[in-house]
C-alpha cells in the first residue's frame, strides 16, 4: 500500500509526537567508525561534506529526491496541502514539474527569480488554486520565500516564455504560499525537533510535507547497492544500514567521496571539456583490495585523498601554466573600447574570457594531448608548457580582436532588431 505524505504538524496541531521522538535514536549511534564519533556528527563533517561533493553527492541526493517527490506526487491519489497552519486544506488536482522544464529554469535565472520544482494546482468553480512545492531534503537549507506567492506570482508574471510551456496556468490564479517536500525519516525529525542542523531552521512546521521513503528505495537506481554494502561490511556496525535511511546516507558519502579521490587521481592533468566518466566496478575492485583492508570506510577515504593529492597538485600546477595570459582589466579595457567604437552596450567580460579561454585551452589539448596522470617529469613539462604558451600570443592576441568584434557586431544586430520592433509597433 503507498503511504500518504503527511505535513509535520499532527491533526491535534502539537508538532511532533512520541513516535517521532523515538525515530530518532539511530542518530545517536555511537562508533569509532563516525567522524566526529556518532552517526548525527558524521551527517555533518564538513570534511565527509567536501570529499563527497568532489563526487558529486549533493547533486545526486537532490537530483534523486526530487524524483522521488514527482513520483509521490504523482501517484498520490487525493493529495490535499493545507493553505496556513490552522485553516482549510487544499486537494491537489495537477501537478507540473517545473525543474524538468530547462528553458523555465533558464528564463528565471535570467530574471533573478526563485524556480520551485513543482506547482501544484486545484481547479474548482472559484477558478484555480496554485502553490509551489520544492524537493528539499534538508529541511535547515530552505527558507520560505523560496515557495512563497510572491514567487508563483513572479513566474506566472513571465508570461508567453511560461505560458508556452506550462498552458495550463492561468494568469488570474489565486496563488498561495507553499510546501517544501522532505524524506520522512530521523534527521527530518530532529532537525524539526531541536531547529539546528549545519543552519538554523527557519521553516514552520506546517511548511514541510514529509513523504515516505525507505533506504532501499531512495537507493533504487542509483547503482551504488554494491559499493555501499561492502563499506557497511568494514565497518560491522550494529545498525543495518538497509533499515536507517541516514545510515545509509552516510555510506552514500563515503561513496562519492571515494569517487571522487579516484576521479582526482584518474582524470586528465589537462583538462578541456572532459566529462567524468565513472566505472563503479573498478572503484569497487580497488576498494576490495585494498591493502590495508582494515581500515574502516571514512579512514580509506582519508587514506585515497592521500593518495589523489599528490595528482591534484599536478593539475593545479599544469592549470596556472596553462592559464589565459589577459588580465581582466585589460580584457574589460579592450572590450569597452571596441564597445564604444560600435555605439553598442559592451558584451560580458566573462563571456569573453569563457571564449578565449576555451578556445587558448584547445591549442594546448592540441598540442600536449590530456596528459594522463601522474607525470614523472613535472617541472620538465611545465617548461615545455611556459614555451608553448609565448608561441600562442600573436594568435591569442588576434582571438581576442576577433572574439570581441563577433560579439559586439551581435549587440550592434540585436539593437537594430529592437528599434526594428519598436518601429513595427508604432
Amino acid at each position: 500500500m503507498t503511504q500518504q505524505p503527511r505535513f509535520a504538524r499532527d491533526q491535534d496541531g502539537c508538532g511532533l509526537t512520541f513516535r517521532d521522538v523515538l525515530g530518532t535514536l539511530d542518530l545517536d549511534l555511537v562508533s569509532p567508525h563516525f567522524p566526529g564519533g556518532t552517526l548525527y556528527s558524521a551527517l555533518y563533517d564538513r570534511d565527509l561534506m567536501r570529499l563527497s561533493d568532489r563526487g558529486g553527492a549533493s547533486g545526486i541526493i537532490g537530483s534523486r529526491w526530487a524524483d522521488i517527490c514527482a513520483h509521490a506526487l504523482h501517484h498520490t491519489p487525493g493529495l490535499i496541502a493545507p493553505l496556513q497552519p490552522e485553516t482549510t486544506e487544499l486537494v491537489i488536482d495537477h501537478v507540473i514539474r517545473l525543474d524538468d522544464i530547462p528553458a523555465i529554469a533558464s528564463q528565471a535565472s535570467r530574471l533573478k527569480l526563485q524556480n520551485p520544482d513543482f506547482l501544484l494546482i486545484h481547479e474548482d468553480p472559484e477558478g484555480q488554486h496554485m502553490l509551489a512545492a520544492d524537493a528539499k531534503f534538508s529541511i535547515d537549507t530552505a527558507k520560505s520565500r523560496q515557495v512563497s506567492a510572491d514567487v508563483v506570482t513572479s513566474l506566472i508574471a513571465m508570461g508567453p516564455a511560461i505560458g508556452r510551456l506550462v498552458p495550463t496556468l492561468r494568469p488570474d490564479a489565486n496563488v498561495r504560499d507553499g510546501v517544501f517536500l522532505s524524506p520522512d525519516y530521523s534527521l527530518t525529525r530532529r532537525l524539526l525537533q531541536t531547529r539546528r542542523g549545519l543552519q538554523r531552521v527557519t521553516i514552520a512546521d506546517h511548511e514541510v510535507c514529509l513523504i515516505p521513503v525507505d533506504a532501499p528505495g531512495f537507493l533504487e537506481s542509483l547503482g551504488h547497492e554494491r559499493l555501499i554494502g561492502r563499506l557497511a561490511t568494514r565497518d560491522n556496525l550494529p545498525l543495518d544500514h538497509l533499515e536507517s535511511l541516514a545510515l545509509t546516507l552516510f555510506y552514500l558519502r563515503v561513496a562519492r567521496a571515494l569517487i571522487g579521490c579516484w576521479l582526482d587521481q584518474t582524470g586528465p592533468l589537462l583538462v578541456y571539456m572532459d566529462t567524468p566518466f565513472v566505472e563503479l566496478e573498478v572503484v569497487e575492485e580497488n576498494v576490495d583490495r585494498d591493502s590495508l583492508a582494515a581500515l574502516d570506510a571514512w579512514r580509506l577515504v582519508m587514506r585515497w585523498n592521500d593518495m589523489a593529492d599528490q595528482t591534484r597538485r599536478q593539475r593545479a600546477a599544469i592549470d596556472h601554466v596553462t592559464a589565459l595570459p589577459i588580465t581582466g582589466k585589460d580584457l574589460r579595457g579592450r572590450i569597452d573600447l571596441a564597445a564604444r567604437a560600435g555605439g553598442v552596450e559592451p558584451p560580458s567580460t566573462n563571456r569573453v574570457r569563457r571564449l578565449l579561454g576555451a578556445w587558448y585551452r584547445e591549442r594546448y589539448r592540441e598540442r600536449f594531448g590530456p596528459l594522463p596522470p601522474p607525470v614523472d617529469d613535472l617541472d620538465d613539462l611545465l617548461s615545455r608548457l611556459a614555451v608553448f604558451g609565448r608561441t600562442l600570443r600573436p594568435a591569442l592576441e588576434r582571438k581576442t580582436d576577433e572574439v570581441i568584434s563577433d560579439l559586439v557586431s551581435a549587440s550592434d544586430l540585436a539593437a537594430d532588431m529592437v528599434d526594428a520592433d519598436a518601429v513595427a509597433a508604432g
